[in-house]
């Protein structure tokens, strides 16, 4: 059982937090004695759909399922041409880049419903800011992020992606926003490019990105580019 204290978590909402990334094996028992053991108000697990005897005692537990994930995974990858629209460029983000960043997110998240959304006990407010502070910090320290691509035009910077090496030649392409006002320029795609064209300098030979199961539209651009489905995983939430 993997599972651990959410300090970020816990310095948004103001409550204590645990993360658990749980196997077959594991037992909501077991989770609910480590969380009384640590004083664990809030608890945010996440399991393979395929581990239904798991998701069913999480059910019976009292746990509530706040989103369903999917993975894409592109096994090859190669260095493309990329073409911006005139008067767009890219370069890779430096720290001093990360207050601009943050306040970006906060525009492209707005209206989002991750699973922190999805809990009636939280503060819309607060989930969004979780998301604006993660992209911030993708800036601020390579723990977070290995790089951040930034797409500029002459307002400033108008799209992000944070890109975060998982090790084994295999990197993850984590969160993606682009600003409301610069959508329908084909900015996501280019993203998707220059991402694979900074791991192709980089001898990653595979890529994986992940979103909710109903967000179909990034979804075809995965499938597009030669990405295929590989996983999917519940998130709950439970309250003690």
């Amino acid at each position: 059982m993997k599972i651990d204290l959410s300090a970020l978590d816990q310095q948004r909402f103001g409550i204590v937090t645990a993360k658990a990334n749980l196997e077959a094996e594991d037992s909501a028992a077991a989770v609910k004695a480590w969380c009384a053991q640590n004083g664990v108000r809030m608890l945010i697990a996440r399991c393979s759909t395929s581990h239904l005897a798991l998701v069913q005692q999480l059910e019976q537990a009292g746990a509530f399922l706040t989103d369903t994930l999917v993975y894409y995974r592109r096994r090859e990858i190669a260095a493309q041409q990329v073409a911006l629209p005139p008067g767009y460029r890219w370069r890779l983000a430096q720290p001093g880049d990360a207050e601009a960043v943050e306040i970006l997110a906060g525009r492209t998240f707005e209206g989002y419903f991750g699973h922190y959304h999805s809990d009636p006990k939280l503060n819309r407010a607060d989930a969004d800011a979780v998301y604006a502070q993660w992209a911030g910090n993708s800036c601020r320290s390579t723990a977070v992020a290995s790089a951040v691509l930034l797409i500029e035009h002459d307002s400033g910077i108008v799209a992000f992606a944070t890109l975060k090496d998982l090790g084994q030649q295999e990197f993850e392409g984590v969160l993606f926003g682009v600003h409301p006002e610069h959508q329908g320029q084909r900015l996501y795609h280019a993203l998707m490019q220059l991402a694979q064209n900074w791991a192709a300098e980089r001898d990653f030979r595979s890529m994986v990105v992940s979103t909710q199961i109903n967000n179909l539209s990034v979804q075809k651009v995965w499938c597009r580019q030669g990405f295929e489905p590989s996983s999917s995983y519940y998130t709950f939430h439970q309250w003690f």
